[in-house]
Order: C-alpha cells, then structure tokens, then sequence
C-alpha cells in the first residue's frame, strides 16, 4: 500500500490481532473486520466496476491501484468478475514499494477464511517475482492471470514492484483508479501533486476514481488536473469518501 525510494526506512511490520501492521506508516494493511466490505464499497462498486465490465464498450476494461498491500483490492474485484457470467477481460494494474514476504500474505486468508485468496501456486509465483526484483530492481512486474470459466475473457494482475515515481509511468491508460495508499497523513508522497498529475496522465476521458479519503487537499488538486470530484457516504464509522471522473 505503499511506495518509496529505495534509500526510505525500512518497512517493518508487526501484527495486532493477526493483522499486519507497517510500522513505519503506522497504519494497518487491512481491516480485519469489515475490510472485505468496505474495499467492495469505497472501490469497486464507488467506480461502478460491476456495470462497466458487463455493459461497457472496452473489450479489456483496465484498474488501476496505488498500493498493492495484501491484495485485498485485487480480490474482491476477482471475486465479483468471477460472478459474472459473461464480463469483459480486466487487467488490474498495480504498484507497491514494500512487498509483503511471502509468509505474511496467508494472514489475509485467515481474516476471510470464507473466500479464495492467496493460494500456494500464487504465493509462488509473487515470491519468485519478489525475489527477482530484489535481486535485480529493472526486473519489477509480477504478471498473473485467471481464466473465466464460462466464456473467453481473462484477469490479468500486473504489480510493479518499487518507487512510484518510478512504476506509475510504467501503467497503461486507465479505466478506473483505486487511490489506496496509506493515509494522506501518513503517507504524504502517495498524494502528492506530482504524483496525481502522473495520474491524470494515465487517464482519458470518462476515467472514474475513488478513495477512502476526503481530504481538502486531495479534491482541490484533483479539480485542478481536471477530474469532477464528489464527496460521499463514507463506510462504517467513516464520515465520507471521495469519488469522481476525468471530464
């Protein structure tokens, strides 16, 4: 959920009640409760994921994600793809400077024990990924991809591991953002103008975004880059949350 120069402090994590917690942003990976609902509130359904991939005019309709984390993002929206009987391909584009080892991932099984989540062969395959970019930082993408099991589209993961400021030019035009960095507070770089009007650069058109977020700031640069933003309902205890599109 998180992206920094390499020459940054070290990301250490520790666990409050089973869930992963970045010391140095002092902030939580995910919510052990509640977590699953709220990424399905303030995400997929705040960028209207669900109609788009079933009515939409994109024969692959691309998410973009600022930060990987625990991959909880990425697996609610596989989730709700795999419901679909005939959605249009995703390729889910996303970026994160501090990779979780491969050990902690399995905790996001334990908080969902309900859902298809981290799995060994996919567990290999990031680590190796991992592994390889740490061993040799240009060699950054971790590619993975599922097949539907009722018609010919696919969900393509693509996560750049590494700065954002260098993994953010590497993104295709995007359909749909999901702005879920660590808090603005805690995590200020994330949010900065730069990184917003990289941002805008990887949008057309119509492109919708939504955070958790409401921040003064964050809306004000996000109008000025040319985006119609609009606060809402937030989720749970949370007052409000911002969404919005690319005019």
């Amino acid at each position: 959920m998180s992206s920094f120069p390499s020459n940054q402090p070290k990301n250490t994590i520790e666990f409050k009640e089973g869930v992963p917690i970045s010391k140095l942003f002092d902030d939580v990976y995910f919510s052990k409760e509640g977590g699953w609902e709220e990424s399905l509130y303030v995400f997929f359904n705040g960028n209207e994921v669900g109609t788009k991939i079933k009515d939409g005019t994109q024969s692959i309709y691309r998410i973009g994600e600022l930060g990987f984390g625990s991959g909880l993002n990425l697996f609610v929206t596989l989730d709700n793809w795999k419901s679909l009987e005939n959605p249009k391909s995703i390729t889910f584009v996303s970026l994160e400077g501090y990779p979780l080892n491969a050990e902690t991932l399995p905790t996001l099984n334990k908080s969902y024990p309900d859902k298809t989540l981290w799995y060994e062969e996919l567990i290999t395959s990031y680590e190796i990924a991992k592994d390889t970019w740490e061993k040799d930082k240009n060699k950054n993408l971790w590619t993975y991809i599922w097949d539907h099991k009722t018609n010919k589209s696919q969900f393509t993961l693509n996560v750049y591991f590494g700065d954002i400021q260098i993994c953010l030019p590497s993104f295709p035009t995007i359909n749909s953002w999901y702005l879920d960095g660590f808090s603005p507070s805690k995590n200020p770089d994330m949010w900065s103008p730069e990184i917003l009007s990289i941002l805008r650069d990887k949008s057309i058109s119509g492109t919708s975004f939504a955070t958790f977020s409401s921040a003064g700031f964050l809306r004000r640069n996000l109008i000025e880059l040319g985006f119609v933003v609009e606060k809402k309902k937030g989720y749970g205890r949370k007052r409000e949350m911002v969404s919005g599109f690319l005019e």
